[in-house]
């Protein structure tokens, strides 16, 4: 099984990439713009097949290691894309999401193929409270990573209208109000998850910590709870703004931009720290 599963691991960043260059022809040839693509649903069959044997390996859900994370953060993320076009009937900006897919899952793959080399060494089974608190993490990553490509397309094309610059990306992008609302749709969602992700993660920390003492906080804990509540305090003021300031799209945009950026500093020192 160890050797199926590294020819899969293999395999699904190259389905993506294929899947890029597929949308990626799309938006620069103008073809296809309005049609569904049936790859998506291939490629997020694959993958859960793949995580699938992945649990049965590993005797659990793939949800412990932040690269098993990252592995179902691409394929929620296809999930949610999926969705996405079957309701807005528009696939321009698959590209710009298969692109970040890509890259998401050739960074899982590159460090799952070490954990299944050394497979035999491990029993990573997480225990059913903590995967509560880390699959709402994961939507949230999924939606916030949905709401800053849509964020920066949006002010890009913005950008681009205000100095008259009516270029191939310009003339390719979907309407700027579309962009607009699925940003601001996808970071409301996010920051949902987000705020169960806290949650959650509050009443682990205080189970454990009444267990047997004082919960030591390590490093990576510590730059979790820093990083992490820093990037809530933004989103809670997007939506602040949105609904009571009545700030603009783009100003909305570029805030979700920046909580996202900060997610993503979380991530890397994250897996820097582990």
């Amino acid at each position: 099984m160890d050797t199926l599963l590294s020819i899969l691991n293999w395999l699904l960043p190259l389905v993506y990439l294929a899947l890029a260059i597929d949308y990626g022809a799309t938006f620069i040839l103008r073809n296809r713009t309005h049609d569904r693509n049936p790859g998506v649903i291939l490629a997020i069959v694959f993958h859960g097949a793949f995580l699938v044997l992945w649990g049965v390996r590993f005797g659990g859900l793939p949800l412990v290691s932040n690269y098993e994370i990252l592995s179902v953060v691409a394929v929620s993320s296809a999930a949610v894309y999926w969705a996405i076009e079957l309701v807005t009937r528009d696939r321009r900006a698959g590209v710009f999401v298969f692109l970040l897919i890509f890259l998401l899952q050739y960074t899982s793959s590159a460090s799952l193929s070490v954990m299944i080399a050394h497979a035999g060494d491990s029993g990573h089974m997480q225990a059913g409270l903590g995967r509560l608190h880390v699959l709402p993490a994961v939507l949230a990553y999924t939606a916030l990573a949905f709401g800053a490509v849509y964020a920066t397309l949006y002010l890009v094309g913005q950008r681009n209208m205000k100095h008259h610059n009516f270029g191939l990306l310009f003339d390719r992008l979907p309407p700027l109000d579309l962009l607009g609302r699925m940003s601001f749709q996808s970071m409301q969602v996010g920051f949902a998850f987000m705020t169960i992700t806290i949650i959650t993660g509050g009443v682990l920390f205080h189970r454990f910590g009444s267990g047997g003492g004082a919960m030591p906080i390590d490093p990576k804990l510590l730059a979790k709870i820093v990083i992490g509540s820093a990037a809530w305090i933004i989103f809670a003021m997007d939506v602040f703004g949105k609904y009571i300031l009545k700030w603009s799209v783009s100003r909305v945009s570029a805030i979700t931009l920046a909580g996202f950026l900060i997610i993503a500093v979380l991530f890397v020192t994250s897996l820097a720290l582990s």
